[in-house]
């Protein structure tokens, strides 16, 4: 590698809040963002909860586009708060040659559904000329770059559940090829709205649980789906020397990451594109298994996707103890689709910063294939040095990022 790329700003929106430090402690704490589906009548589907982010907790919008994000879905809107926060923590403004890379799993989902309700209803000459510009998937990244003036390289990375994964692996390489110093990127995803509700269970992957241990459950024997979530995860990426030399604080380094295809179906996971995914990361960070102690897996709660990841870990760490800690924080925010590897790594950086790891939540009884496995089924302080995040979408998609603590 030519350079060597660090994190300088942390900015998120989550069901657990916009707060980093707040996000972390209720992680630790077992708090969880899951609740009652509000956003719609739930009446006529079998899963009726979400983690949803509640209007109040968005910031005003500000500057010379506010007039426009106002009307912009809520991916679009959730992806500029957090770009905001994580330019603020790390005070690059200002600073020339920033790029945006955004990822996102399904873009304005929301909108064009209320778009054809209301041309079904009202007739086409009822439709808001904001409905196309403020659903489409660019506008993430266009918003948070107009917002805050950016005029480096803008990119949209749309791969499914590892949108924000592969945009973070998009801009690093950016930076090691010396095309800019610095850069936002992140994921973000808000796809709480009946239509995603109706596609999910179709699929059978929604947990419809309303009695018993609450759901979703990753790595647990009972689990039988996961939850819908929303939120974004936006973080300044810097050139390591760039940083040094405005004084910034670092708060981890992104040493490897890796993206492969592999699947048997569309929408189903692979064990072998899984470990091709891990094993590359491992190779671009010329790591071995051993270095890495603790991976924030993409488990959502699904069992066959749960059992493809644990079988693709044996593989690349073997277990009998010499694996990493392994942990999910699906149980907090639901799956959040493109912004869930993101979030994952808001969660790592908060692991190396504290040296331990969250839990997993609603963990009863691990499965089978936990067993050689340090599953945290509570807070497990733990010495820290680099942390494995995972996040795999339809298409046979699969990506793998290692954050190393600053030095």
């Amino acid at each position: 590698m030519s350079c060597r790329v660090v994190i300088t700003g942390l900015g998120l929106l989550t069901p657990l809040g916009a707060s980093p430090g707040a996000f972390w402690e209720q992680l630790l704490n077992g708090v969880s963002g899951i609740g009652p589906l509000t956003r719609f009548p739930s009446e006529r589907f079998a899963c009726r909860r979400a983690a949803q982010i509640d209007d109040d907790a968005l910031p005003a919008a500000t500057g010379p586009y506010a007039h426009e994000l106002k009307r912009m879905d809520r991916f679009v809107r959730y992806a500029v708060a957090a770009a905001g926060g994580a330019l603020e923590q790390s005070g690059i403004a200002g600073h020339d040659g920033g790029g945006v890379f955004m990822g996102v799993g399904m873009g304005g989902l929301p909108n064009m559904e209320a778009g054809v309700v209301r041309q079904d209803s009202r007739g086409p000459r009822k439709i808001t000329p904001y409905l196309i510009p403020s659903l489409i998937p660019n506008m993430a990244a266009s918003m948070t770059a107009l917002t805050y003036g950016l005029h480096g390289p803008q990119y949209t990375v749309a791969g499914a559940c590892a949108s924000g994964l592969q945009a973070i692996g998009v801009a690093v390489a950016h930076i090691r090829a010396g095309m800019l110093s610095w850069a936002v990127a992140g994921g973000t995803e808000g796809v709480v709205t009946p239509i995603a509700f109706s596609g999910f269970e179709a699929l059978r992957v929604l947990s419809t649980a309303t009695n018993g241990p609450p759901s979703p459950r990753p790595f647990d024997a009972g689990a039988e789906g996961m939850i819908v979530g929303e939120g974004a995860a936006a973080f300044v990426l810097e050139k390591r020397e760039h940083a040094l030399a405005r004084g910034a604080t670092i708060l981890g380094e992104l040493t490897g990451f890796a993206t492969t295809t592999g699947g048997e179906q569309i929408a189903l996971q692979s064990v072998a594109g899984i470990v091709s995914s891990m094993a590359g990361a491992l190779r671009d960070a010329r790591m071995d298994p051993h270095d890495i102690d603790c991976l924030y897996s993409h488990a959502s709660g699904v069992p066959r996707g749960d059992a493809c990841e644990l079988e693709a870990v044996r593989t690349v760490f073997g277990g009998n103890g010499h694996a990493p800690t392994l942990t999910s924080i699906k149980g907090h925010v639901g799956h959040t689709f493109g912004a869930s590897g993101p979030l994952n790594l808001a969660a790592a950086i908060a692991a190396l910063q504290h040296q331990t790891v969250s839990p997993v939540l609603n963990l009863r009884t691990p499965r089978t294939e936990c067993d050689g496995f340090d599953v945290a089924s509570e807070a497990r302080p733990r010495a820290l040095r680099n942390v494995l995040i995972n996040a795999v979408g339809f298409g046979g998609i699969n990506s793998s990022l290692i954050v190393s603590r600053a030095s």
